[in-house]
C-alpha cells in the first residue's frame, strides 16, 4: 500500500502515530506523513527547522513533509493560532501533493480540524479515507467551558459532522464514542471498528525492581493540562501529608505553572515534586520507582468518555494504577481489578483511594492484573495486525 498520513504532531515529539507510521513502514508498505513542525509542548520551534529547512525528511522509513506551523503559545488565542496555522497549510499542501495514494489515515488528536486537510483530500481524489478519533468533538469544548448554546460550539459541530461524515471508515479508542456518534452526528460505528491505544513499546519489557525505601513513591506522567485535574492530586497530597508518601509529577502543559504554584501555596515542597517535561528515554527509570502510577481528568461526562493512552502505558509497566476519573479508564482499571478509582475533581475521596491502597495486601497483584490485561487488549502488535488489515481492506474497496 501507499498511504498518507494526516496528523500535525510527529517525531521529534512524543506521539504515537509516529511508531503507527514506522511500524507500517516496516511491514513493507510506503508510508509518507503530512505533519506539522515540532513545538509541542514547548511551543518553541527547534532553530534547525525555521527558515523552511528539514520541510523534508526520511526518518526510519517514513517520509515526511512538514508544513509551515506557528508554535503553540498560552491561551485559547495563542493554541488556536497554532491549529488553525497547521490546518491552513496542510490543506494547501494536499493540493498540490501527488494523488497516488491507497489510503488516507487521518490521527485525529485534538482538535478536530487536525483532521480537515484529510477530509479535504477525499474531495479531490478517490483515495479511501480512514480517521482514528482520539478525542470525540465536540464534546472536548465542553471540557473547556464552552457552552453547548455558544456560536463557536454549534459551528464545532457542524465542522466536526461534516469531517467525520468525509470519512469512508471511522475507528475509535473508547467504546464510549459509539453512542456519541451516533447521539449527536447520526453516524453508526460498529464494534470491530473499536481500536484501543498501546503502550510505548519500551514498557512492554521488564522493569527494573523497586530499590528499597521507607516511603511510598507515586508517578503521574503526561500532560498538564485543564482536563488533566493534576490539581486534585495535590490537593489530596495535602490532606494526606502525614503519610509517607513522596509524588512525583512528570510532564508539561497549560496548566504546568498553576500546579507549581498550588503546590508553592499548600508548602508541599517537600513531598511533591514537579519535574517537567522528560524525554521519552528517562521515563522507565520513574515508572520504576513507583510503587502506584497515578491518572486523572476533570469531572466532565464527555471527557471522561475517552481512555488516556497513558491507562495502556501503566498496565504494560506493571504497577497498580490509581485513578482520579471516571468513564472508561474507571471501567477499565475495574475490569482489569489493577487499581482504585475515585470520582475526578473530589480530592478528600482521592486521598481515601490512597489510604485503602496503602492498607492493601494486593499491590503487586493489582501490577500483575493490569499487565496481564494489558497482554490480552492493548498490545501493540494486536493494534497494528488489526490496523493493517482494515487499510488493505479499505484500500481495495472491501
Amino acid at each position: 500500500m501507499n498511504i498518507l498520513v494526516v496528523c500535525q504532531h510527529y517525531w521529534p515529539e512524543n506521539f504515537r502515530v509516529t511508531e503507527i507510521c514506522e511500524s507500517i513502514a516496516a511491514r513493507g508498505h510506503e508510508v509518507t506523513a503530512l505533519v506539522g513542525l515540532p513545538n509541542y509542548p514547548s511551543g518553541v520551534v527547534p532553530a534547525e527547522y525555521k527558515h523552511f529547512r528539514n520541510r523534508k525528511q526520511l526518518h526510519n522509513g517514513v517520509k515526511i513533509r512538514r508544513c509551515f506551523e506557528i508554535g503553540r503559545k498560552p491561551g485559547k488565542i495563542g493554541l488556536a493560532i497554532n491549529y488553525v496555522s497547521y490546518m491552513c497549510s496542510a490543506c494547501h499542501h494536499v493540493l498540490w501533493m501527488k494523488k497516488d495514494y491507497d489510503v488516507v489515515y487521518a490521527f485525529s488528536t485534538s482538535p478536530v480540524l487536525m483532521s480537515l486537510p484529510a477530509a479535504f483530500l477525499r474531495c479531490f481524489g478517490r483515495q479511501k479515507l480512514m480517521i482514528y478519533i482520539m478525542d470525540i468533538w465536540p464534546a472536548c469544548l465542553a471540557a473547556l467551558n464552552v457552552s453547548e448554546t455558544s456560536l463557536l460550539y454549534r459551528w464545532m459541530r457542524v465542522v466536526s459532522k461534516q469531517i467525520y461524515q468525509r470519512a469512508d471508515q471511522l475507528i475509535y479508542s473508547s467504546k464510549r464514542f459509539q453512542q456519541y456518534l451516533w447521539d449527536v452526528h447520526g453516524i453508526r460505528v460498529s464494534d470491530d471498528q473499536y481500536m484501543p491505544q498501546f503502550a510505548d513499546g519500551m514498557f512492554e519489557g521488564e522493569l527494573p525492581p523497586k530499590k528499597a525505601s521507607e516511603t511510598y513513591d507515586f508517578v503521574f506522567a503526561g500532560n498538564i493540562g485543564k482536563m488533566q485535574g493534576v490539581e486534585t492530586l495535590i490537593r489530596a497530597a495535602e490532606l494526606i501529608k502525614d503519610l509517607p508518601i513522596h509524588w512525583h509529577i512528570v510532564g508539561n502543559g497549560s496548566n504546568y505553572l498553576a500546579c507549581k504554584a498550588l503546590v508553592d501555596e499548600l508548602k508541599l515542597g517537600e513531598c511533591v515534586q514537579l519535574y517537567g517535561q522528560r524525554p521519552l528515554a528517562d521515563m522507565p527509570s520513574f515508572y520504576a520507582m513507583a510503587d502506584a502510577l497515578l491518572v486523572s481528568m476533570r469531572a466532565d461526562p464527555l471527557v471522561n468518555d475517552t481512555l488516556p493512552g497513558k491507562i495502556q502505558t501503566y498496565m504494560a509497566a506493571g504497577k497498580p494504577v490509581l485513578g482520579s476519573i471516571g468513564g472508561e479508564a474507571a471501567y477499565v482499571i475495574n475490569q482489569a481489578q489493577c487499581g482504585f478509582c475515585a470520582p475526578p475533581d473530589d480530592p478528600e475521596a482521592f486521598a481515601q483511594v490512597v489510604r485503602r491502597f496503602l492498607s492493601s495486601d494486593q499491590k503487586k497483584a493489582m501490577g500483575e492484573n493490569g499487565k496481564a490485561y494489558y497482554q490480552e487488549h492493548f498490545t501493540q502488535k494486536h493494534h497494528m495486525d488489526k490496523l493493517e488489515s482494515m487499510l488493505l481492506d479499505l484500500a481495495q474497496g472491501e
